[in-house]
């Protein structure tokens, strides 16, 4: 395969990427509601950790479980702004 090939590989992959972040964004703020009702707070360190750390556990390729831990950072901090 061509550079070109494997490029057009990960746009599709970045598609299918995009609209799993937006899912789980969605289901974010499912949460948030249920959580705003039962005056929860948003930011929740310890399930926080435990998805970390789940994750990390969950790497099987060239993606070390730090690289995957400062990726799902990253997804949690922008999510917790649509729980809000």
């Amino acid at each position: 395969m061509e550079i070109e090939d494997w490029r057009n590989r990960i746009d599709e992959l970045n598609g299918e990427i995009i609209a799993l972040l937006n899912k789980r964004a969605t289901y974010a703020t499912e949460i948030g509601k249920l959580k705003k009702a039962r005056g929860l707070p948003v930011f929740d360190a310890a399930r926080e950790q435990a998805v970390l750390e789940r994750v990390a556990s969950m790497t099987r390729g060239p993606l070390t479980p730090e690289s995957i831990k400062s990726i799902f950072q990253a997804i949690m901090i922008e999510t917790r702004k649509v729980e809000d």
